[in-house]
């Protein structure tokens, strides 16, 4: 019997690494109001993942994109990562007002606030720490373009120069 404990004990030993590797890579998803409630404890921009059920681009985002290690780790580390659901019909409440969902757009209204003009899903908006609308990024992206757009807003290089700039700096970077 002692030894079969033992045996237990080191293939727990042996699993538990595996398993924590399993979780911590994995983006630390919230709702919006969870999101707005930490960034008023501890400021931090927000990531805005806009998404619906049957959109075949939004499972694909979520299998490749969110699975990358390098994204996960910087969207961890400096963003409040929110994964919302454009056609939720629960009540969501954002900066004090109540939305909710609205059949004859078949829409969650409080999407409207994160969405373009011509929506379309999946669609990736970022909000400063005091919940301004920075970008609006609609369509898939693979890992490789995704990393340019969190660091731009990340490390605030949005502050000093636009989009194109900022790329140019990055792919002269990679170059070298």
């Amino acid at each position: 019997m002692k030894k079969f404990k033992i045996i237990l004990f080191a293939l727990a030993l042996s699993v538990s690494p595996h398993i924590y590797a399993q979780i911590s890579s994995n983006i630390k998803w919230m709702s919006i109001s969870e999101a707005e409630q930490a960034a008023k404890q501890q400021p931090k921009k927000i990531i805005i993942d806009i998404y619906t059920d049957w959109c075949g681009w939004c499972k694909r985002l979520d299998a490749t994109t969110y699975k990358n290690e390098d994204i996960v780790k910087y969207i961890n580390d400096n963003f409040y990562a929110v994964k919302l659901n454009a056609e939720s019909k629960d009540k969501i409440t954002f900066q004090g007002k109540d939305y909710s969902y609205d059949p004859s757009k078949k829409i969650n209204n409080v999407a409207t606030n994160f969405l373009s003009q011509s929506p379309g899903y999946p669609t990736t908006t970022f909000l400063s720490e005091n919940f301004e609308v920075l970008s609006i990024v609609p369509g898939y992206m693979p890992s490789d373009q995704l990393i340019n757009v969190l660091k731009y807003f990340g490390e605030n290089h949005y502050q000093k120069e636009d989009w194109n700039t900022y790329l140019s700096s990055v792919s002269k970077d990679s170059k070298q």
